[in-house]
Parts: C-alpha cells; structure tokens; sequence
C-alpha cells in the first residue's frame, strides 16, 4: 500500500537586529520564543553589533544564530541578515520590540494559505521605553482596524488612501515577507538608507503578489527608542534619495506610485523639517477626502488642505514635479 507522504512543515524565519544598544535584545528574543523553541518550524538569527559573553552565551543556549558584524546602513543590514535565514518566510523584529503570543502562528498560517501571499503585516500595541502601555500614542497613531488585502496589480488610489491612512506598512516589526520573493531584490535592500518599513514593501509590490493586514495586536512597538529612524532623525535628503532609488528600480506601476508619494514627502520634510510635519501628519489624518488617480493628485488630495493655512507656498512648491536633474 502506497502511503501518501507528510508535506514537509513550513519554517519560519524571525530576524532580529539589534544596533548600537543592548538591554532590550534579550526579552526580545524570548518573547519569539514564548510560543516554542527553536526547531525545525522556527530560525532566528540576530544580528548585532557587539559581543557581550553573558548575553552570547544566552543566546547560544537558546538556539538562536548570531552574526556580529557591524553594519551602519538598515538596508545593509537586513540584506545581510536575509541572506542568513533559511525560512519560507522571514519576520523582522526591532530589537527594542517584542512579538505577543500567537504572532508566529499567525504568520505562518497566512503564507500557507495563499502562495501568492508576499508581504503580510500583523497591528501593534504600543509601550514606552520602559515597557509601559503607551496609551496616548494608540489613541493617536491610526493603523489598521479590519483585515485587508491587496493584489498588487489591482493597487490603486483608493488603496493608497487606505494606506497612507492608516500608516499600514509603519514599523518594521510588524511585517513578515516571502523569503523567495525578496532574496531577488537584495541589491535595492542594500541602498535602503531609511524609511525601511515602507522601502521593504515598494520592493514586493510586483506582478500579481498579494499585500495582507491583520489588526490583531500581534507585535509590542516600543516607541521613543529608535536608533535608525530616518523621519525621526531627520535625515530628510536620504529619505528622498532612499525613494528616488526605489522609484527608479520599482518593478510595478503601483510600486512606482507609492515610492513617488514618499519621495514627496522626503521633498516635504527637507523644507518643513519634521517636527512641523508631522503637525501636517496630524491633519492629514483627520481629512477624509475622496482622491484623484496618480500618485500627485493623491498626495494633493490628502495634503493640500492641511498645508494651504500653515505653510502655503513651501507646501506647494513642493507638490510640483520634480527637476529631471534631481531624479
């Protein structure tokens, strides 16, 4: 008798990158593990800076790979620690972030489900540095409140609204990618200076893949804590050119788009500087406009009535196309 053989199980990658500090990788780590240990449906490797033997030997006892190398550059880095994962699927984890108890089940059950899937991004609830419910900041920052889901060729300005919206790729920590999908793509990764959390999706917004979002709050964002946050630092200039690169190289007309809208808003923070912007932000997301197509009128759409009483002539200077020379 011919028996039918088991289909082998899915192995998920967790990446956690830890740079420039070191009290908050360890709880990391154990909140990935909180829900089983390191076998054959679960890799993580963690990739930091630094060595320390109390925190090494931690690790090693817990399975976990560890590369040490020092890498400035958020693209570089995740492009190193990609390379490293042998997973179907690889899930980013801030070291100052943690996973809540279901978020790996979760992550797998969607990439099994639907092998067109190439991004999915779980909600978050958030904390201060010392692990605090931060309740001011989930009242204030918007996310997801309904599953959704985006074939990538059928993207268009009612999506991109919901998105922009919603900050539906914010935070690096809620998304798990198709390792398959991305490992094409390392080249572009590697120029990432900043605004990693929406660089990583641009690259997987091609053909017919599908984008997914799950409200659940399945990651612990801890905020006031970043070390490479290209908006909070106000690294405006390479934020733009982060956008320009994924622009250029965009392998749809959707991936196009949406690296355009943050081009602009590269564009927009460089002259406003951000904490004026995010004042903008504030407004933009109390406006409930019906958009135009393209990515310009969009952007116009939800931004020119914020702008128009506060920073008028800056805001639509830079709502014009852009010099060829800059591109």
């Amino acid at each position: 008798m011919n028996e039918r053989s088991t289909p082998p199980v899915a192995r998920a990658s967790v990446l956690v990158t830890c740079y420039r500090r070191r009290q908050y990788l360890v709880p990391a780590v154990h909140s990935v593990l909180a829900d089983g240990p390191v076998g054959p449906e679960l890799e993580v490797v963690v990739l930091k800076d630094w060595s320390d033997p109390v925190v090494d030997r931690e690790l090693q006892r817990l399975g976990v790979r560890v590369v040490t190398e020092d890498i400035p550059g958020i693209g570089e880095a995740l492009a190193r620690g990609v390379a490293e994962c042998t997973g179907d699927s690889v899930s980013f984890l801030d070291d100052d972030d943690q996973f809540a108890s279901g978020k790996l089940a979760a992550v797998r059950e969607a990439f099994a489900r639907d092998p067109e899937l190439t991004v999915f991004r779980t909600g978050w609830t958030a904390v201060d540095r010392d692990g605090r419910p931060a309740e001011e900041y989930d009242r204030r920052v918007r996310q997801p409140e309904s599953a959704r889901e985006f074939r990538v060729n059928e993207m268009g300005a009612d999506t991109f609204r919901w998105i922009v919206e919603n900050r539906a790729y914010g935070n690096l920590s809620t998304l798990s990618v198709r390792r398959q999908d991305l490992v094409p793509r390392a080249a572009d990764l590697r120029r990432i200076e900043c605004g990693i959390d929406v660089g990583v999706p641009i690259l997987l917004m091609s053909g017919t893949r599908k984008h997914a979002f799950d409200p659940r709050p399945l990651t612990i964002r801890r905020i006031g804590s970043s070390m490479r946050s290209g908006m909070v630092s106000g690294q405006a200039r390479a934020y733009t050119r982060t956008f320009r690169r994924l622009r250029s190289s965009a392998a749809s007309p959707a991936a196009r788009t949406y690296a355009e809208m943050n081009v602009r808003w590269g564009r927009l923070d460089t002259v406003l500087g951000t904490p004026r912007l995010a004042v903008i932000e504030h407004w933009m997301a109390r406006l409930r406009r019906p958009p135009a197509s393209g990515a310009g009128s969009l952007f116009k759409d939800s931004l020119v009535a914020a702008c128009r009483f506060a920073f008028p002539q800056a805001a639509m200077k830079l709502l014009g196309p852009e010099d060829s020379r800059s591109r």
